[in-house]
């Protein structure tokens, strides 16, 4: 396998648009968000080649990774992993992790030499990754802050009927705070691992001209691309690549990419309430290009 990649980016800002566009390429496999590499790193980062050689260490292991939040979304066969990680016997924490990847691939009958994760709370775990996969890429995908306040406040209209429905704030203040937050945590932590790992791209970029932006992330990913990307959402129809359980509020990965939901804050929301996302925000949507209402 070649070093992984880790989509992040704040809540609503097209991390799972994202994944499915890199998940239907035919080099690449990014499951279902399961964030199992984080959560168990300090209990299992001391794995070695004598683990794998302890029945124990991995009955233990595959129980403690079973009870993974959304792990069940994988729809793994743990008696066949067991014997895949028995058969492989990985002989780091690192090579453990990739192994689970590599069976959830295969399990899928794809052929692939690189895997992906995406995950929203990644934001706040960069440097454990960093120290996991010291060679992992890194893809940041941003949304005006705006709209995505528009996004969390339609959500949370929605009657979701799920043990995994988002929590996510409604308050325009709150919105703007947890929005500057987590980009400003995103954007120190890419710069004490180095920039040239990093891909940043603009959700409205991507929606707008799929093709063009997918061609830069996969030179930055040094893979070829591949049109089959443009046709995610065909194969999330046909194949269920996101979750049944999540397309409550994630309905729109089944249809094309479209920039219907681009600047939608300028009719959602009142000018009394962009005045204060911007106030609180402004510097950072001024950093990527998100022009200030006046």
């Amino acid at each position: 396998m070649k070093s992984p990649i880790f989509i992040i980016g704040n809540p609503r800002s097209g991390t799972t648009l994202l994944r499915l566009m890199l998940n239907s390429h035919s080099n690449i496999v990014v499951p279902p968000e399961c964030g199992f590499a984080v959560w168990w790193y300090e209990k299992y980062k001391g794995w070695n080649q004598d683990s794998s050689y302890d029945q124990q260490a991995l009955k233990h292991f595959l129980q403690d990774l079973s009870t993974s939040r959304k792990m069940e979304t994988w729809d793994l066969d743990f008696g066949a992993l067991r014997e895949y990680l028995w058969a492989v016997k990985p002989s780091c924490y690192a090579e453990l992790v990739s192994s689970i990847y590599v069976f959830f691939g295969r399990s899928r009958g794809k052929e692939f030499h690189r895997w992906g994760d995406k995950n929203n709370f990644y934001i706040q775990h960069v440097d454990t990754l960093d120290a996991i996969f010291p060679e992992a890429s890194f893809i940041h995908i941003i949304r005006d802050g705006r709209d995505v306040a528009c996004s969390c406040r339609n959500l949370a209209k929605l009657s979701i009927r799920s043990k995994y429905s988002p929590n996510l704030p409604t308050d325009i203040a709150d919105i703007a705070a947890e929005w500057t937050s987590n980009v400003k945590k995103a954007i120190s932590s890419f710069e004490s691992i180095g920039d040239e790992r990093v891909c940043e791209v603009r959700y409205e970029d991507l929606v707008a001209d799929s093709q063009t932006e997918l061609i830069r992330i996969c030179a930055f990913l040094q893979e070829p691309y591949d049109e089959q990307m443009l046709e995610y959402y065909k194969y999330n129809i046909n194949e269920h690549q996101e979750p049944i359980e999540f397309l409550q509020w994630k309905g729109k990965t089944l249809e094309k990419p479209t920039t219907s939901e681009v600047g939608k804050f300028r009719h959602e929301l009142s000018i009394q309430e962009i005045r204060s996302f911007q106030s609180i925000a402004g510097c950072l949507l001024e950093r990527y290009g998100y022009e200030s209402v006046p």
